[in-house]
């Protein structure tokens, strides 16, 4: 799917061509190959001249009709085919970085200035980006069609908008085409084991923001580990630790902690640790989007590299949740709510049961087994993507959410004390044991790590 330059032995000449528009991004070119033989940098100026409002734009009205308003895995899902999409428009019109779906070894970029680069730009992203939502979320089909209608009604007409178009259209098509054999996932009966342990589907249905509705007895994605990732080689890439066994000091230790600061009210949890267990409880696609567009805007990044961090972003947070739900599958742990509720019968004599244990509110436990953590193996991802995309861990943010906690300030001096926040999470909230947000964690960076080395790279020019 991706891009690739081969080289077929030999040296290419360096040719020193000149044209009377000194500003134009091959000004004979249509081959990335000759572009790069003549060791042009895309870095030149000319990229850097397109601005990020477009691309803001679009992840804007995403955010706006898509957040919290789905299961997460289809939430999910969603964020990384637009993004995505919106990355290979751009990266058609110049080839800068590596695509995902729509190849861009051939790109005729010739014609393109400073002075026009928005036209062609602009149209490619926005069709992409219209094209991508009408297919795979019809709730907002409305707004983009709006959306379309209005960015393209203010670029002049031209040579130029009408290939941006067409390159717009191509690149959802490529992506619709690459992920066309996805299996599809939702809820399912469960049968587990009845050991202690075992994961067991017996909490209370749950009612998401918007239908489906949680089934008794149900789990939510037991088949999600099956799905193709995004940019990982597979889903049990990083799978190398098991859940400590119930009868463990380690078990004990950790099945203590969250029945003393998860469960709901509990007078030995911190104001910051009940901020915490609210705050991280929204969806982390929606999440890390919303970061991600604060630090496009902070760091004052142009169109071509602010589709590509969201989109390694969301391909991350995807491949996270396809990796986290084979290895919680993969194991079957059970959640805390079950544990506490069963330790008088589970085999341990130090883990004194409490039946009428609750987890902390304002939601309850999700469906499906506790190990790992996939807010926490997200987080990692996430860290590990902004560390490598900024070539610094700084990050001297202030983040905040508009659900649950509206209006409350998180600072965080690093990316990864976020990873390591959003990973503590869950045991203030009553969903997870430690271990579940440390190895989550773990997996995650090393997700993220493989995913910024393997995906959307910049090409290089060929000295």
């Amino acid at each position: 799917m991706k891009s690739i330059i081969k080289m077929f032995g030999g040296f290419f000449v360096l040719i020193s061509l000149f044209s009377c528009e000194k500003d134009s991004l091959g000004p004979e070119g249509s081959d990335l190959l000759v572009a790069n033989s003549r060791g042009q940098n895309f870095n030149n100026g000319m990229i850097n001249s397109y601005s990020n409002e477009v691309v803001l734009q679009w992840n804007e009205l995403l955010s706006q009709y898509l957040d919290q308003q789905l299961p997460q895995p289809f939430e999910v899902k969603i964020y990384a085919m637009v993004t995505l999409a919106m990355h290979d428009g751009l990266n058609n019109v110049v080839p800068k970085y590596e695509t995902y779906a729509l190849d861009n070894s051939g790109v005729d970029f010739s014609g393109i200035t400073k002075k026009n680069i928005h036209s062609i730009a602009d149209a490619a992203v926005s069709q992409a980006a219209r094209d991508m939502i009408v297919q795979i979320y019809p709730a907002a089909a409305t707004a983009a069609e709006a959306q379309l209608n209005t960015i393209l009604s203010a670029i002049e007409d031209s040579e130029l908008k009408d290939r941006g178009i067409e390159i717009g259209k191509n690149a959802a098509a490529a992506m619709l085409a690459a992920r066309s054999g996805d299996i599809s996932f939702g809820f399912s009966s469960y049968t587990g084991g009845s050991d202690p342990g075992d994961y067991q589907a017996t909490y209370p249905p749950y009612v998401f923001p918007n239908p489906p509705i949680w089934p008794a007895n149900a789990v939510f994605g037991a088949n999600l580990g099956d799905l193709n990732p995004f940019g990982i080689l597979s889903s049990d890439q990083f799978l190398d630790e098991a859940p400590h066994a119930v009868s463990s000091d380690e078990y004990l230790a950790e099945y203590n902690e969250v029945k003393e600061l998860g469960c709901n009210n509990c007078p030995l949890r911190t104001p910051d640790q009940t901020q915490i267990s609210i705050f991280w409880r929204e969806t982390s696609s929606s999440a890390m989007n919303r970061l991600a567009r604060m630090l496009v805007q902070d760091r004052k990044l142009d169109g071509w590299e602010s589709a590509r961090l969201i989109g390694l972003i969301q391909m991350s947070v995807m491949d996270s949740y396809i990796a986290s739900f084979e290895e919680k599958f993969q194991y079957a742990f059970w959640r805390p709510i079950t544990a506490i509720r069963n330790g008088d019968s589970d085999g341990n004599d130090l883990t004194l049961g409490d039946p009428g244990w609750t987890p902390s509110t304002p939601s309850p436990t999700p469906p499906n087994p506790s190990f790992p953590s996939t807010t926490a193996y997200s987080g990692g991802a996430v860290a590990e993507i902004l560390k490598a995309f900024f070539h610094s861990d700084v990050a001297n943010i202030d983040f905040t959410s508009p659900y649950y906690v509206a209006g409350v300030e998180r600072h965080f001096d690093t990316f990864s004390d976020l990873a390591t926040e959003s990973s503590s999470f869950g045991i203030y909230a009553g969903y997870d044991f430690r271990q579940d947000g440390e190895v989550g964690e773990r997996h995650g960076r090393e997700l993220g790590k493989y995913i910024f080395e393997n995906n959307l790279r910049e090409i290089k020019k060929i000295l």
